[in-house]
């Protein structure tokens, strides 16, 4: 139970403090245990660091895959919108996570670079399959560089969407949702006229 409690309270000392201001001592004090605790569970700071990196990136794939569950059956159009709208209602109540995400990538730690990537092929081919499947259940006879592009434009729209978050107030970022999502009403109506 410690160790989660100790999980917790870095990541909201890394959304408040960024990394270098979270110290042992303000997690510790934050948990309600002794600095030294600390190291029962997590050999230093770094590795306190990525295991709080490790557990938002987990948390934001559980989100995306259970829109995904959700939302399967739905025309690909809907899924797309969905996994959008997911992102936005994932970040916005998540917000000490998302703001110790941003904290934490741009920490000092060299380490961080390699479980970005790594998480984020990860995730990225985990989307690509799943939206790729979607593509072609609504769409049988698409080519695969049109799947591909139509893919690729989702992720630049999600980044930004992703972005927006942390900008924008809640009306302008509404009204950037809104448009990513009339952009895809209107790939998809291309791809109809295309391909049905």
């Amino acid at each position: 139970m410690k160790k989660e409690e100790i999980l917790q309270a870095a990541i909201l000392q890394y959304a408040n403090h960024g990394y270098q201001g979270a110290t042992m001592k303000r997690i510790a004090d934050e948990v309600g245990i002794k600095p030294a605790s600390i190291y029962f569970f997590y050999e230093n700071k770094e590795r306190l660091f990525i295991a709080a990196f490790q557990q938002i990136l987990e948390n934001h794939h559980h989100a995306m895959k259970k829109v995904l569950a959700e939302n399967i059956e739905k025309p690909v159009e809907q899924i797309f919108s969905a996994m959008l709208q997911g992102i936005v209602d994932h970040h916005t109540s998540n917000m000490a996570e998302t703001s110790a995400y941003l904290s934490l990538v741009t920490a000092p730690v060299p380490e961080i670079k390699s479980h970005i990537q790594n998480y984020l092929i990860n995730f990225n081919n985990w989307m690509m399959d799943a939206l790729e499947s979607a593509v072609y259940k609504d769409y049988p006879s698409i080519v695969p560089e049109d799947v591909d592009r139509i893919i690729k434009q989702y992720v630049l729209l999600g980044n930004g969407i992703f972005w927006g978050i942390n900008i924008y107030e809640s009306v302008y970022l509404k009204e950037q949702v809104q448009l990513a999502e009339q952009i895809f009403q209107s790939l998809f109506h291309q791809l109809d006229r295309q391909y049905n």
